[in-house]
C-alpha cells in the first residue's frame, strides 16, 4: 500500500482545524509530520511517532492564517507532501491554547517587535590574567515584547488564557510581523493592559505589553482532537441512535474519528 498524506479543513470553528491522514505506513516505521508556508515551518501535535501500521490521525490547530499551507510527511527517511489547503480568517493574528480550544483574536501592535537572544557563554575573572577564559555554550532563541491590542471580550479572554499559566500559540499570516516564524511557542513571563487613550470615552480597547521567551511544545507526541464532544452532541440533539446507526452504517471507527460533523 502507497504512502499517501492529506490535508483537509473540517468544522465550523473560526479558525478552523486541519484534518491531516497520513496512510500507508509499515508497522515500527518512524514518521514526522510538519505544516509549513514560505519560509516557516511548524511540528503538527502528534506529527512525531512511530507507525503501529494504522492510519495517523492528526488535527493543526497552530496553521498559520490566510495563506497557504502545505504539509509534509517523513516517514523512514522519505518525504510525502499533500495539497496545500488555506485557513481563512477575519484577523492578521490570534493567540491561543496549545490544544486550540481557546482562541483570542488580537490586534498586533509597532513596537519595532523587540527581541532578545539568550547567549550563554561565560566569562570567568581570573586575578593576574589579562584576558579571562571563557566556558562557550550554545546560545538560546531567547525572547521579546509583543504589543497587543484586544476588543470587547477578547481582553477577558486572553486573561483567562494567560492565567491558564502554560505556553500560548502565536499564529499570523507570516507577514504581520518581519523576520518572525508564521507559527511560534511563546511563554509569557509577564502581562499588562491598560485603556487605549486618555479616558474611557474609547470604550473597550485595551493595549497590551506581553514580554515573553520562545519555548518548545511541551507535550509535542500528543495529538490534538479535530472535535470535541460539543461537536457531536449538537447535530445528534435531534436525532436518535437508530439515526446514529444508520448514517455511520458500514463505517470504520477510523472513519468516525475522521467525520467532519458539521457536515449533519
Amino acid at each position: 500500500m502507497a504512502v499517501t498524506l492529506t490535508a483537509a479543513l473540517v468544522g465550523t470553528a473560526a479558525p478552523c482545524p486541519v484534518q491531516v491522514l497520513l496512510n500507508g505506513t509499515t508497522a515500527g516505521q518512524t514518521y514526522l509530520v510538519t505544516g509549513s508556508t514560505g519560509a516557516s515551518t511548524w511540528t503538527i501535535p502528534g506529527g512525531s511517532g512511530i507507525s503501529t501500521g494504522a492510519q495517523v490521525i492528526l488535527a493543526d490547530t497552530r496553521s498559520a492564517l490566510n495563506t497557504p499551507v502545505t504539509y509534509t510527511a517523513v516517514v523512514a527517511g522519505v518525504t510525502y507532501t499533500s495539497a496545500p489547503v488555506t485557513v481563512s480568517y477575519g484577523g492578521r493574528a490570534v493567540l491561543q491554547s496549545l490544544d486550540g480550544q481557546r482562541v483570542v483574536p488580537v490586534q498586533l501592535g509597532d513596537n519595532a517587535d523587540p527581541r532578545e537572544l539568550e547567549l550563554m557563554s561565560v566569562v570567568l575573572t581570573v586575578p593576574g590574567r589579562r584576558r579571562p577564559p571563557v566556558r562557550y555554550m550554545l546560545g538560546g532563541d531567547g525572547g521579546g515584547e509583543l504589543a497587543l491590542t484586544t476588543v470587547g471580550a477578547a481582553t477577558i479572554g486572553l486573561e483567562e488564557l494567560l492565567l491558564l499559566g502554560g505556553p500560548v500559540v502565536l499564529r499570523t499570516d507570516g507577514t504581520v510581523l518581519p523576520l518572525r516564524p508564521a507559527v511560534d511557542l511563546l511563554q509569557p513571563t509577564r502581562a499588562g493592559h491598560q485603556i487605549v487613550g486618555a479616558s474611557t470615552q474609547w470604550g473597550d480597547k485595551r493595549r497590551w505589553a506581553l514580554p515573553y521567551i520562545l519555548v518548545d511544545d511541551p507535550e509535542p507526541s500528543t495529538p490534538v482532537a479535530s472535535f470535541n464532544w460539543d461537536d457531536f452532541d449538537t447535530p445528534m440533539l435531534t436525532r436518535t441512535w437508530t439515526n446514529f446507526d444508520t448514517i455511520f452504517a458500514g463505517m470504520t471507527w477510523d472513519q468516525f474519528d475522521t467525520y467532519d460533523w458539521s457536515q449533519l
